[in-house]
């Protein structure tokens, strides 16, 4: 009897070990090591308390960092939900060719980030196709060096992110819609509701979940994005479009392991708490 109770507990061991040696232990180190004065120039690491984040908190470039964090992850979020919904509305239709369609929206998603982002700095280099694009259709005031511009670089970043993950929004927002009975949206149709009637309704307020999901998952990825900013503008021009992750990057590139680590930890608190503060308010509407 005790052998057979045992199975699950065979079942599950193998990915709590890898998830404790990848993630918990990884986590936990980092805590410790932040009140350090880790380094790879010292023998001997001693324990310093806070005197890292104390620190941290003194210099303007943390604050810059952490500022165009949350404001790049509030554009992302916004507008690849957005257009993550409009999208799957259109394609949730009876349409010729919708299936292709669904695959070519989500195919971006596939792609490495690091391609996207050599990819897109070509497209958006002075000379590249955007710009050449809005000259061939008599747009060419509106040319402009995309990355280079620092009052334009991290908004460019920005779209280039949407693009690629509008499509795992619309994935989920499909899934939610295809859910939906067919029997309630019948019914909302015959007590003379119109489309946006049975959107505002019917379809929303079954998707609040599913929105709260894709929401908080959205503003996750894009607080903890690295390799799309770094294969596009460096965290430049200056520091226009410096993020956490970049700002950690460069800490250890120069050799300061726990002021890396110290500020990694304040990332994974400023989205622990921003994610359960949007879980909170937007699991209200879910009852």
């Amino acid at each position: 009897m005790l052998h057979r109770r045992m199975y699950p507990i065979w079942f599950v061991a193998p990915a709590f070990i890898i998830f404790a040696v990848l993630y918990i232990f990884p986590t936990v180190s980092g805590f410790y090591y932040s009140l350090t004065d880790w380094s790879p120039y010292k023998d001997n690491i001693k324990f310093v308390g806070f005197e890292q984040y104390r620190d941290l908190f003194q210099t303007k470039a943390l604050y810059e960092a952490l500022k165009n964090t949350i404001f790049y992850a509030a554009i992302v979020t916004i507008f690849q939900n957005g257009i993550g919904v409009a999208l799957a509305l259109f394609l949730n239709a009876k349409l010729i060719g919708r299936e292709f369609f669904r695959s070519v929206f989500f195919l971006p998603c596939i792609l490495s980030a690091l391609v996207v982002g050599y990819m897109f700095s070509t497209v958006l280099h002075p000379e590249g196709i955007l710009n050449s694009l809005l000259e061939l259709v008599g747009l060419g005031a509106l040319s402009n060096d995309w990355l280079g511009n620092p009052d334009l670089a991290l908004y460019a970043v920005a779209a280039v992110n949407v693009w690629q993950w509008a499509g795992s929004s619309m994935a989920l927002y499909l899934a939610g819609l295809q859910g939906i009975s067919k029997e309630l949206l019948e019914a909302a149709v015959i007590d003379g509701t119109n489309y946006f009637q049975r959107l505002r309704y019917v379809i929303f307020p079954i998707l609040m979940p599913i929105v709260t999901i894709s929401v908080v998952l959205g503003l996750i990825g894009s607080m903890k994005t690295f390799e799309l900013i770094y294969a596009t503008t460096g965290g430049g021009p200056g520091d226009a479009s410096i993020v956490m992750n970049i700002f950690i990057f460069k800490q250890f590139g120069q050799g300061l392991y726990a002021y890396g680590t110290a500020a990694n930890v304040i990332l994974f608190l400023v989205i622990g708490i921003m994610s359960l503060v949007l879980l909170r308010v937007m699991g209200r509407g879910d009852k």
